[in-house]
């Protein structure tokens, strides 16, 4: 099996069969899992060295104690459903560059964004708002590009696309940390290099298998945290 690096995998859809492509998707996915772990602990240690906790002068959203006083069901249908889909459809939905992908993306990139980051749903303006932006963008799309422009662009631009869209992933998880500082930014990056790598397999997934597989993949990477919710939630 060719073992390059799987953002640079642009079409195994055309040259491997599907099940040897859910094989090097997984393959990659633990092994980038195990690799972020690495940089993480290296900059921790680095921190105690100099008598720095980083973790008590910050706290990162994605960890699952932050969620402990939520509702159980809610916190699993957030993980497993909503969050899996809602940031495959900003991150992943149009990286295929296929023109449809793409309309679609642009259509329903604004009200994801605004339901699922800043809760919209509570105001009718907003949401009716989002919906008309998404119709326009979804319709200039279908209207000012052709087929035939996306498969150009796709050949030329697909590989810093997945890049991008990997990167892009890590970064906007700096979001969840509850401070950033100078002194704190190597550890918050250290900390964003998992979902960077997490994105990094997810990408490869939804190029080469389809935009559900790369849902599945994201929530199947959730699980480990629900099951210890679950058991923390027990005790």
């Amino acid at each position: 099996m060719n073992m390059k690096f799987i953002l640079n995998c642009t079409n195994d859809w055309a040259t491997l069969p599907k099940k040897k492509i859910i094989l090097k998707a997984v393959i990659w996915f633990i092994l980038l899992t195990v690799a972020s772990i690495i940089p993480l602990l290296i900059c921790q240690m680095a921190y105690i060295s100099q008598g720095i906790d980083p973790t008590q002068l910050t706290k990162f959203g994605g960890d699952i104690t932050t969620r402990m006083d939520k509702p159980l069901g809610q916190t699993i249908l957030l993980l497993l459903v909503i969050a899996p889909i809602a940031e495959e459809i900003i991150f992943r939905l149009g990286v295929s560059l296929k023109r449809h992908a793409v309309a679609l993306w642009a259509g329903l990139l604004p009200v994801t964004i605004a339901t699922y980051f800043y809760d919209a749903y509570d105001s009718w303006m907003v949401m009716a708002v989002t919906i008309i932006a998404g119709a326009i963008m979804y319709w200039m799309v279908m209207r000012f590009t052709t087929d035939e422009q996306w498969d150009r662009w796709r050949a030329r631009y697909l590989r810093p696309v997945m890049w991008l869209s990997a990167i892009g992933f890590g970064l906007i998880h700096l979001r969840a940390f509850s401070v950033i500082t100078w002194m704190l930014l190597p550890y918050c990056l250290a900390v964003c290099l998992r979902p960077a790598f997490l994105g990094a397999a997810i990408t490869y997934a939804r190029v080469n298998l389809g935009f559900w597989w790369g849902v599945l993949l994201h929530a199947a990477n959730n699980v480990p945290g629900v099951l210890a919710l679950l058991v923390m939630s027990s005790q």
